[in-house]
């Protein structure tokens, strides 16, 4: 029996199958797994892509206000492309409309089944698991991927105290981390502030946060590699309030790279995000292509 056509619309998806060591045969544009290259795109974003000679994050915010409010849809699926690849399973997300595409009836091929990923927590993260490894006719990988991310969750170090901590999911305007970072903090063993296990990330202002006074915070915005996350926590350190928290005058302030460890609740994403967590609240250095200090800047006048 041949294995199934996997077509992924989703980095996270593209991940997980291949975890699972699925057949993929088409991925999404922002698709960065190793097994991606090559394969068809299926997928393309109408926002600007974030580089250094492109739009900054609040000019992101800006265009997916706008496209949100006027109900335009903020990624398209290239319909022709996925039925030239005849996939048998499609998979799709049903988190965030504002993150990644999503698919529906329409967009299918005939005799295509979609499966979208809903993972708000690490709970949803083992739905997931089971129901890809269902589709695919293969329940035992989904079982023995679990296990392992049991065990390196069981394996972690962590710290005596709880460090009080907040994740920043964007600078400007500032988001907190939500759905399943407040868990993987509190995993790691700290305790994640102004938003809990399974909330959605949400906007906050700097008077909030400064109240909040944490003890570290992690800059992880959404979609961001570690350079890009870094080289915007230090343009926020001289032109916001973020320089004048306490934690960052006390070295506290990391960024990471999100894009990898926290935008994604995948299997990968959920052990290494929490091992890195886990080294920065135990006083450790974490991995130096994973995360790095942010030290405090003087503010432009």
């Amino acid at each position: 029996m041949r294995s199934p056509r996997i077509a992924c619309l989703v980095p996270a998806a593209t991940d997980l199958a291949a975890d699972l060591g699925l057949d993929v045969v088409g991925v999404s544009h922002e698709c960065d797994h190793p097994i991606a290259r090559g394969l068809p795109v299926l997928t393309r974003s109408r926002i600007a892509a974030m580089h250094p000679d492109g739009p900054g994050p609040a000019e992101i915010d800006l265009q997916v206000s706008a496209a949100v409010a006027a109900g335009e849809p903020l990624y398209t699926v290239d319909r022709a492309a996925l039925a030239r690849l005849a996939p048998d399973i499609v998979l799709s997300q049903a988190i965030c409309d504002v993150c990644a595409a999503r698919a529906n009836s329409c967009d299918l091929p005939p005799g295509a089944r979609l499966v979208e990923l809903a993972a708000t927590s690490l709970a949803g993260l083992a739905d997931d698991v089971r129901a890809v490894a269902a589709a695919a006719g293969v329940p035992e990988r989904g079982e023995a991927c679990l296990a392992d991310i049991a065990a390196h969750h069981a394996a972690l170090v962590r710290p005596l105290d709880r460090p009080r901590t907040l994740a920043l999911e964007w600078g400007h305007p500032p988001f907190l981390g939500g759905h399943w970072v407040p868990e993987l903090v509190a995993l790691a063993g700290g305790e994640h502030l102004l938003s809990g296990t399974g909330q959605p990330s949400r906007r906050a202002d700097w008077a909030e946060i400064a109240a909040a006074d944490p003890d570290l915070m992690v800059f992880m915005p959404c979609g961001y590699d570690l350079a890009a996350a870094a080289a915007e926590a230090e343009e926020l350190c001289r032109r916001s309030p973020l320089g004048q928290l306490r934690c960052v005058r006390d070295g506290q302030l990391w960024a990471v790279d999100a894009v990898h460890l926290f935008s994604r609740c995948t299997p990968q994403s959920v052990t290494h995000g929490a091992a890195v967590l886990a080294a920065l609240l135990r006083g450790d250095e974490p991995p130096i292509a994973q995360a790095c200090r942010i030290e405090s800047t003087p503010a432009l006048s």
